[in-house]
């Protein structure tokens, strides 16, 4: 039976996990079941339920928010839900098809597109979820759930936590870390708990200098760094870590005169909620040392070892561009226990977030939450501008360690991959441009290039592909991963396919960026009657006698670019000329060296 997470008059205790001997019933008659996949996101708040973070007993509520606190909701394909009922039991499984946790189902919403609810289960009464229907929650459930999904909700028995192979250490649970602050001292008999100063993105000057003014105050710091839906091996996840240590290691440097200023920012009287107090929290073991093994049969590694004048933990919130974006004088970032404060007219969307982490923060046995950067913070861009250009970036707007870290991840733009890719109509020329521009830069012979081209690759990596849009999505879809692997190492990827669909050129420029690597699209313009009088293969003959359906530019349309970043039209100019345009704005935007 699942064990008991958070005794009425004590802290939570381990994860809600069944026993082995319930797990391997679980797992035995689970063959019968219906499974679900889910996403790294929906691991993270599965995880948070089996912590008991919304609850003794964990489970999915059949309302979506409480007393202005999101629940989780398990919101997954329709089709993926199809015939799955009340009283079914589904399996849950991570992204390699492990069995997490067994879900009772007891509600299925399907998305309510005709303005009806359609929903499946019983109003108002208790179900397997251990949640009512109370008519005083808030009636949004309906935005939870989108077109083509369906919500589910039910008890969840949990068999095991989800996979973490990054930062163990840097991962201690509730009960972990207050034996934690109980070996540092940070709890002190009748005073208050630490603050949770919350990093959705990174640690800026401003931001040490907000917790140095904390720590003038006799309060501890315990920094909290949502990392829900990270995957462990993405570079960018371990770029921010190594970030947010290198930004805490600045707690132990002479302060700076210009934190005098900064850390003049006004923070709220300390949380007065009894819960809050160290009293409620017994005395626990210690915590364990580097190198040994957890309690959850966990290691810690000496990689993951702590400041000494902060704490760095890894949680599974949902890290939110919202919050990790600078903030306007004026809003307070302080907001213990769940009250969120600033602007009356803050978004809900905003204010259940803040309300989301105060509470976790509470769970964390922590006392006020903080979130937000701190005023003087920098942002994403200007930090982007300084990288991209190669110039430092200055101590006044992050440490020297912080601002390291990120000169060797994000290299100056001539330094850096980028993906030209070329659009247009069949018989426009891109291909020749393509080949020609590969060409020029193999000529320099200071980087490595890939031609993707789209007949080439038809015939490799998108064989059995038709013209259909679908097709043709996929198509694009599979030559912007790959050109996003070779920018992404540092390498010029050439692509030419015909790209026909806004959305699938929008999401290959999305995909490259990502990884901080440049992508440019060229729009070759050239008419459709020159396209067609050029056509050696017959495509257009043919797709006008009706052999080829869905070919672009007779059966289906071509959406012509509004944000090409060069265009250029073959019937008008040389090849030579096109590709001298498109070098030229490398040139011009950084990506080749002048």
């Amino acid at each position: 039976m699942p064990a008991t997470t958070r005794p009425p008059d004590g802290p939570p205790g381990p994860l809600a996990l069944v026993d082995a001997d319930r797990a391997t019933e679980l797992m035995t008659a689970s063959t019968a079941w219906r499974s679900l996949t889910l996403t790294l996101a929906q691991l993270a708040d599965l995880e948070l339920l089996l912590l008991g973070v919304f609850g003794p007993v964990p489970g999915y509520a059949e309302t979506t928010s409480r007393d202005g606190l999101r629940m989780p909701a398990l919101v997954v394909p329709a089709e993926a839900a199809a015939g799955v009922a009340p009283g079914d039991t589904v399996a849950l499984r991570d992204p390699e098809g492990v069995m997490i946790a067994a879900l009772h189902v007891g509600l299925v919403r399907p998305s309510s597109e005709s303005g009806e609810s359609g929903e499946s289960g019983e109003s108002g009464e208790s179900g397997e979820s251990g949640e009512t229907g109370e008519t005083g929650a808030r009636d949004d459930d309906a935005d939870a759930v989108g077109p083509g999904q369906a919500r589910l909700a039910g008890r969840v028995e949990g068999l095991r936590p989800p996979s973490h192979p990054d930062y163990p250490g840097l991962r201690p649970r509730p009960g972990e870390l207050r034996a934690l602050l109980r070996e540092r001292g940070w709890f002190e008999p009748g005073g208050r708990a630490p603050w949770a100063v919350w990093a959705d993105g990174l640690l800026h000057t401003a931001d040490i200098a907000r917790i140095r003014a904390l720590t003038r105050q006799g309060k501890r710091c315990v920094v909290l760094a949502p990392v829900g839906g990270t995957d462990p091996t993405d570079p960018r996840h371990h770029l921010r870590v190594r970030a947010l240590r290198a930004a805490l290691d600045a707690l132990d440097e002479p302060i700076r005169p210009t934190e005098a200023t900064l850390a003049g920012e006004a923070i709220a009287a300390e949380a007065t909620r009894a819960s809050a107090a160290v009293s409620f929290y017994p005395p626990g073991p210690a915590a364990p040392p580097a190198g040994a093994e957890t309690a959850a049969g966990r290691t810690t590694r000496p990689s993951d070892a702590q400041p000494a004048k902060a704490l760095l933990v890894l949680v599974p919130v949902v890290p939110s561009a919202e919050l990790a974006a600078p903030r306007e004088p004026g809003i307070t970032a302080t907001s213990p226990f769940g009250a969120p404060t600033g602007d009356p007219g803050e978004p809900d969307r905003l204010a259940e977030l803040v309300t989301l982490r105060a509470h976790v923060a509470e769970f964390y046995g922590l006392g006020g939450s903080i979130t937000g950067p701190a005023l003087g913070a920098p942002g994403r861009d200007e930090l982007a501008a300084l990288l991209a250009a190669g110039r430092p970036i200055p101590a006044e707007l992050t440490p020297p360690g912080v601002a390291a870290q990120l000169a060797r991840a994000y290299p100056p733009r001539r330094a850096r991959g980028f993906t030209v890719l070329f659009t247009g109509l069949s018989g426009s020329g891109k291909s020749t441009l393509a080949a020609l521009l590969v060409v020029r830069l193999l000529e320099r012979g200071d980087r490595h290039v890939t031609l993707l081209d789209d007949d080439v690759v038809r015939t490799q990596l998108s064989r059995g592909l038709g013209f259909s849009r679908a097709d043709r999505e996929a198509g694009v879809t599979r030559i912007g991963f790959v050109a996003a692997e070779v920018a992404a190492a540092g390498g010029i990827a050439v692509c030419a396919p015909t790209a026909p669909h806004a959305a699938a050129r929008a999401r290959t420029r999305e995909l490259v960026g990502s990884s901080g690597a440049g992508f440019v699209l060229v729009h070759v313009s050239t008419p459709l009657e020159v396209c067609e009088n050029r056509d050696r293969e017959g495509l257009y003959a043919r797709a006008r006698a009706g052999l080829i359906p869905e070919f672009t530019g007779v059966s289906a349309p071509y959406e012509e670019p509004t944000d090409a970043d060069v265009t250029v039209d073959t019937a008008r100019v040389t090849p030579d000329a096109a590709v001298d345009a498109v070098l030229a704005y490398l040139r011009t935007e950084g990506w080749l060296p002048a």
